[in-house]
């Protein structure tokens, strides 16, 4: 039944309900022989009128609900932290269409956006070569069906390294080569199977990376074409941060890490992953993904969680091997994560235990955030936010893919705390110990050096 006339119904109702209720307690108090005669009258209205009360108010609220959660998308909307609503799992009828509306009139200008996009798939398809496209660390950023043919899919896609199925020195000296020179140049290019493949190399110069084209007599299937080239795109060198940063200009690093268990005191890393963000822009060029040699057995309960063997750290090297490279990234960033605390803690002992010279850095949780600001949510786990805020869960318990997701969520919340005034470091970091229950468990769990206020 629609919102409006099961309103009005209750609202009848209620009214009936009341008005009877009143007439029976005058005529009680007129009367006393006929209020005693139906004493069951006055019962009954108010009976009536609380069950409408009730149903009218129930009605009020899941509407008021789902208005809010739809203003929460449109926010982040705005903000260009996503392109898609949030799931209108319960919404009333009326909600649902104007949600669908307004997702309808996205989804049009989102598809008028990626008009340019088809058109170099159009012409990049119809070239009768294999191409890849990297970025300057060798990440795959584009790269057509004739090439993932040549180098093997499952080596070649979008994200993936280069050198999964290139011979890094190789590719390095030609790329080196063609800078030098200002042109591209050619060369024979080894596989990481020993072939030996002529190709032509060129420096994208300032734009950042290589293009990579192999001749090959015929395309098979030149439709398909994968890319992201904003891949391409490198954050702003990060300036000094304050609590008076604004979280829309906030250089962050979201990241997670993967353990041989639970207990900070007993437990130790096995996986370091992170993404860089500059507000709620993600830099998916700008990542560390690392497994690290515990130097110990990996419990099996644990790899039954993140699928991490002791073969797969064997020749992974100890975590101060990896410090410079997390450090390096780390450097004038606020660390992002979800219970960040249990990473921090982590990191701390890690530190210690190598005689790595730690200075904890800044921090935002986006479990407390996201608490804080939804204090009645059903759940709080990364899977259970993702749902609400419309991420995609890929590579769920893994460093790296755990990043993603969060760093996903976190693009999302930057506008909706904005929008509630929350616009610093200082002031969202605040906001976060609002969550007093989480943050008290966290204290128990041991993750913090000194207590939180």
């Amino acid at each position: 039944m629609p919102t409006q006339t099961s309103l009005f119904i209750s609202f009848i109702l209620a009214v009936f309900g009341v008005t009877l209720f009143c007439g029976v307690i005058l005529i009680q108090s007129s009367y006393a022989g006929l209020g005693d005669a139906v004493p069951w009258l006055g019962g009954f209205a108010a009976l009536l009128a609380s069950g409408a009360i009730y149903t009218t108010a129930h009605i009020l609220y899941r509407h008021f609900k789902a208005l809010r959660r739809l203003r929460d998308g449109v926010v982040m909307l705005l903000a260009e932290s996503t392109t898609k609503l949030p799931p209108d799992d319960d919404f009333p009828r009326e909600i649902t269409r104007l949600r669908d509306a307004i997702g309808t009139l996205v989804a049009r200008r989102f598809e008028q956006g990626k008009a340019p996009d088809r058109r170099l798939t159009a012409v990049l398809s119809s070239i009768a070569e294999a191409i890849v496209v990297t970025t300057t660390s060798g990440q795959v950023s584009l790269v057509n069906n004739a090439a993932r043919t040549l180098l093997g899919a499952k080596r070649v896609a979008v994200g993936t390294s280069l050198y999964a199925a290139m011979s890094r020195g190789d590719v390095e000296t030609a790329v080196a080569s063609s800078r030098d020179k200002g042109r591209p140049v050619e060369a024979r290019l080894r596989t990481v199977d020993g072939e030996i493949l002529v190709a032509k190399v060129a420096d994208l110069g300032t734009f950042g990376g290589t293009v990579i084209s192999f001749p090959i007599a015929s395309l098979e299937s030149h439709a398909a074409l994968e890319h992201d080239l904003a891949l391409h795109d490198t954050p702003p060198t990060p300036t000094p941060i304050t609590k008076n940063t604004l979280l829309t200009d906030l250089p962050a690093l979201v990241f997670d890490c993967e353990t041989t268990g639970l207990d900070v005191k007993r437990d130790v890393i096995v996986a370091l992953g992170g993404v860089r963000m500059h507000g709620t822009q993600l830099y998916r060029s700008e990542t560390i993904d690392r497994l690290v040699d515990p130097g110990r057995p990996i419990p099996p309960q644990s790899t039954r969680i993140h699928g991490i063997t002791d073969r797969m750290v064997s020749d992974a090297g100890a975590f101060d091997t990896h410090w410079p490279s997390l450090h390096a990234i780390m450097q004038g960033t606020v660390l992002v994560g979800h219970n960040i605390a249990f990473d921090i803690a982590h990191l701390r002992a890690a530190a210690s235990q190598f005689g790595i010279n730690w200075t904890p850095p800044p921090t935002l949780d986006t479990l407390l955030l996201t608490a804080a600001l939804e204090p009645s949510a059903p759940g709080y786990d990364l899977e259970a936010i993702a749902a609400r805020f419309g991420v995609s869960v890929h590579g769920r318990h893994t460093a790296l893919g755990d990043s993603l997701v969060t760093a996903e969520i976190y693009a999302r919340l930057v506008p909706l705390l904005v929008e509630r005034n929350v616009r610093t470091l200082g002031e969202a970091i605040s906001f976060g110990l609002r969550a007093k229950a989480f943050v008290k468990r966290q204290k128990e769990s041991g993750w913090f050096e000194s207590p939180v206020d």
